[in-house]
């Protein structure tokens, strides 16, 4: 979430970032109001209590008569209390749902676009895959045929559910574990992490209400209610909620590699008959805890990883600026990366890096220690494989008998054959 005071102080420059991410630039001002209200009926709160409290003190010192009307005064001061107690606190609540109107500031110098289409280009590796046949998307290859089966895993999750078998499933667990390897080599301490949040967690988060309509909402009774992960960034971050990680003078770098969970409600029509956009998949997440001076340096690190894996992989892939209108709430800065899928003759994002400032861990309450002041850590978010990153390899790899050619970095964990299919 965002420091409430610093918008009350600076209202047009909230106002100025809602515009540019194509949000209501009203959202400012109106948290600003709220705010001030909030002041307001804190000070004349503050104001009573204070003075039920000085009574306290000397009702014992005054006489029976005195004490009588003044008790009498009491009764209706601890009555006036109570309501404006009531105010206060719906007043607190709206504060909390305008704050969560109100995304992140972007850094100077962000690309000022409305979609994903307005992303530039940063950098490009490799050279497009030519090929002597007429190259197909993912979804026709035999090998995919023969290994992924879309039939049953409609009949037990309806759409976009799907079964992975043989050597699909044996190369997508070799390629994890291959990138694991690297976010390890790299200083990455792994976790394993829950698979269910409470509402609380998502909305300190972030991810509420930015990813509301997309997360699996799991009800244990009418006061209990859970949301599956969209990511395991959730999980990583939460671990330091309300944690003092002392001076913070070394990063913490954490990773995970789990299930992941989204409705995919907002793509409605968008790749629904294969497996591009599904409900459930897998994917390892490398998160990051810092001081803001060595947040660029972490992202940097985060960019090395995605850049290691995929160069190493030999794919054709490019990396994009992440411009105003495609920034997701929590991020002041991110860049994408995409490979190329030749069966589509398109970009695909397989993967991001992204750096949400004080964003997350203002709501979490992660502080550190800084000339014996607790400031907010800040933290950055990168996804570094997706299932999407082998349906890349499947397009990118393919042969003319719809066979799939074992990327060389990976052929020592599947020393007894060169291809899938």
């Amino acid at each position: 979430m965002i420091d409430i005071k610093h918008l009350a102080q600076n209202v047009s420059r909230y106002a100025k970032e809602l515009e540019i991410r194509g949000w209501n630039p009203e959202f400012a001002a109106q948290a600003a109001d709220v705010y001030e209200l909030w002041k307001n009926q804190k000070t004349d709160l503050d104001e009573l209590l204070q003075k039920k409290n000085d009574f306290n003190k000397t009702i014992w010192n005054l006489s029976p008569e005195e004490r009588e009307s003044a008790l009498s005064d009491m009764k209706k001061l601890s009555d006036e209390i109570k309501q404006k107690e009531t105010g206060f606190k719906e007043t607190g609540l709206s504060l909390t749902k305008a704050i969560a109107k109100i995304p992140n500031l972007t850094y100077d110098g962000i690309p000022v676009g409305k979609s994903d289409e307005d992303n530039p280009v940063v950098q490009t590796w490799w050279e497009k895959p030519s090929f002597d046949f007429e190259v197909k998307p993912y979804y026709e290859l035999d090998v995919y045929k023969k290994y992924v089966d879309q039939k049953t895993g409609a009949k037990v999750m309806w759409a976009r559910g799907y079964f992975m078998r043989g050597e699909m499933a044996k190369f997508q667990k070799v390629l994890f574990n291959w990138v694991e390897q690297i976010i390890w080599d790299n200083g990455f301490e792994p976790m394993y992490v829950p698979l269910m949040l409470n509402e609380k967690t998502m909305t300190d988060i972030g991810n509420l209400p930015d990813f509301d309509g997309q997360l699996y909402e799991v009800t244990i009774n009418e006061d209990t209610k859970y949301y599956l992960i969209p990511s395991s960034e959730q999980p990583l971050m939460w671990y330091y909620a309300k944690k003092h990680v002392w001076d913070l003078k070394e990063p913490i770098l954490v990773m995970a590699n789990t299930t992941c969970f989204r409705k995919e409600s907002g793509s409605y029509g968008k790749d629904q008959q294969w497996i591009l956009r599904v409900h459930q998949f897998e994917k390892i997440e490398i998160d990051a805890l810092c001081r803001p001076e060595d947040s660029e340096r972490v992202f940097a690190l985060n960019a090395k990883i995605n850049e290691e894996i995929y160069s190493k992989l030999g794919l054709h892939f490019r990396a994009v600026e992440v411009c105003s209108g495609d920034m997701p709430a929590k991020h002041h800065k991110q860049v994408d990366y995409e490979a190329w899928f030749p069966g589509e003759n398109k970009f695909r994002e397989v993967c991001s890096n992204g750096a949400a400032s004080d964003y997350q861990t203002r709501g979490l309450k992660t502080t550190y220690d800084r000339d014996g002041e607790r400031e907010y850590a800040w933290s950055l978010n990168c996804t570094a494989v997706t299932f999407r990153t082998w349906l890349a390899i499947m397009e990118q790899f393919q042969t003319a008998d719809g066979k799939v050619e074992i990327p060389e970095v990976l052929r020592p964990f599947m020393w007894w054959k060169t291809h899938l299919g």
